[in-house]
């Protein structure tokens, strides 16, 4: 591996667990200082320790814009500017459509969604001023395929690609791009939590799922490896689009 992200700066939110922390680990190991964002001060602390003085922390609901604001301002004055965001952090929400509580859905939406409009809308300043930059969204396989159960995390993520393609190509004259990753079921501590209610909405096992439809769970450290190469200069071509990381879900009959 060589350092394609020497001399970038980062700000990876959910980076306390799963895809967020594997991607960050990435990011540093590539040559890139890291602002480590999350709810989870006890998660950033522990991944902050192992990456040393490539990374600091910050606390931050992704839904609180004020908060957002803060993560880039530590990147500027803690290693100078800003380069790469990647919007991570998610929650989900189980319930159907006709009985899901509302203040659960608005909140799947407020970070889920308004935590990539806080995050671009606070990168973008920063990013001008290094003439460009690159914002990667993580959206999900279930905003193509929803399944039963899942109907507020499955919009909000169909929504985050629908973002993704407008903000592309309002910020391409700034040389800033913006790509998402599209991950089917990945094994992370929020899959494994969420697994018990899964099984009840599919009327099966997850992994007995899981193996029937993506063969087999994908992991962190893979999504981790397409995000360091869709931030970094190997990808200048590429902006406005959704990569499918599934192991081939989608495309099951």
């Amino acid at each position: 591996m060589y350092p394609r992200l020497r001399n970038k700066v980062a700000i990876v939110t959910g980076a306390a667990h799963g895809i967020g922390e594997a991607t960050a680990r990435r990011f540093a190991a590539e040559g890139a200082k890291v602002v480590l964002a999350d709810v989870s001060e006890r998660g950033l602390r522990a991944v902050a320790e192992q990456l040393g003085d490539s990374a600091v922390t910050v606390h931050c609901d992704v839904a609180d814009p004020v908060a957002v604001g803060a993560a880039v301002d530590r990147a500027v004055t803690e290693f100078g500017g800003l380069d790469i965001l990647f919007n991570n952090a998610a929650v989900g929400a189980n319930g159907n459509v006709a009985d899901l509580d509302l203040g659960e859905w608005d909140r799947v939406f407020a970070v889920n969604l308004g935590g990539v409009l806080h995050g671009i809308r606070a990168a973008v300043p920063a990013m001008r001023e290094r003439g460009g930059g690159a914002i990667l969204n993580t959206s999900s396989v279930v905003g193509r395929r929803a399944g039963p159960g899942i109907s507020a995390y499955a919009a909000s993520k169909a929504a985050v690609e629908a973002l993704t393609r407008a903000a592309a190509l309002e910020l391409r004259p700034d040389g800033i791009r913006v790509n998402a990753i599209v991950p089917a079921m990945i094994r992370t501590r929020a899959a494994a939590a969420s697994a018990p209610f899964l099984s009840g909405a599919l009327g099966a096992d997850v992994a007995d799922y899981v193996a029937g439809r993506q063969g087999r769970w994908g992991e962190p450290a893979e999504i981790a490896a397409v995000a360091a190469h869709l931030v970094s200069d190997e990808a200048s071509f590429i902006t406005g689009q959704a990569h499918v990381l599934d192991n081939g879900a989608t495309i099951h009959a």
